[in-house]
């Protein structure tokens, strides 16, 4: 179990994609909403959000006390809220992460899709998820996932698309663009930040459309442990496959311990 806090250093030392995420973030919520916020160890906009607001903030990680913020330690696919508490959640370059084995979560090959689930029935009638990701060259690793346009469809099923913005990385900054421009870009693993990322704005469907989004779920999840499939990306770093990564790191946290 992580204990300390963890550094937000990086997005000062480094340009990421939090310069367009975290701005685009606060401009989204509204005076005296119930906000929901997920990831929220290193969510340094939280303190911005306008006045009135009830902030909730969830993460596995120990998050940073705040005035007027109610911090709960844990999973938000077990949060412990009731189902349509939260007029706004947001997910600030959170959703690529849950299931990966580094969070201690996994790995779990469809831990984004079953999250966005959850997060839809803790949202009201009308509520909006405010979701950031990486997004270009389709990419899986034990840290995180780069979604491309298919990849965003499924992750987004259950929901409907308000609106939508796209950014590219150019040199030091990032700058509007359209999805097809970040077709195939690459995650910058060397400096850890996103080529291209994706800031879209949802609301839950109802009815038949969210029924049959739980139900392909289900069905992919059923049929890739009847195939027995293991993960299958590659470390980023040194190439080595999925399984004989995963064994070493975990061998290497239990010889910590």
């Amino acid at each position: 179990m992580i204990r300390e806090f963890p550094s937000t250093s990086h997005f000062d030392e480094v340009v990421t994609d939090r310069v367009v995420e975290e701005p685009w973030a606060v401009s989204k919520v509204r005076h005296g909403e119930r906000v929901l916020d997920v990831g929220s160890a290193t969510s340094r906009y939280l303190r911005d959000l306008p006045a009135g607001c009830s902030v909730y903030a969830i993460d596995l990680r120990p998050t940073r006390p705040q005035q007027g913020l109610a911090v709960v330690r844990g999973d938000a696919l077990r949060a412990p809220f009731r189902p349509g508490t939260f007029d706004v959640i947001t997910c600030i370059s959170t959703i690529e992460h849950v299931g990966l084995d580094v969070y201690g979560q996994g790995p779990d090959e469809f831990g984004d899709e079953v999250a966005m689930r959850h997060l839809r029935l803790l949202l009201r009638s009308g509520g909006r998820l405010l979701m950031t990701a990486p997004f270009g060259k389709r990419t899986v690793s034990a840290w995180l996932r780069v979604y491309d346009a298919a990849g965003f469809r499924r992750l987004t099923r259950g929901f409907r698309v308000v609106s939508s913005s796209y950014y590219r990385r150019d040199g030091e900054r990032f700058i509007p663009c359209d999805r097809d421009e970040l077709r195939g870009v690459p995650f910058d693993f060397a400096a850890m930040r996103s080529g291209g990322v994706v800031l879209a704005e949802l609301t839950p469907v109802g009815g038949l459309a969210f029924a049959l989004a739980r139900l392909e779920l289900r069905l992919r999840r059923t049929l890739r442990r009847l195939t027995s499939r293991g993960p299958w990306w590659q470390d980023p770093w040194t190439g080595e496959a999925a399984a004989s990564w995963l064994r070493g790191h975990r061998d290497g946290v239990e010889g910590k311990q």
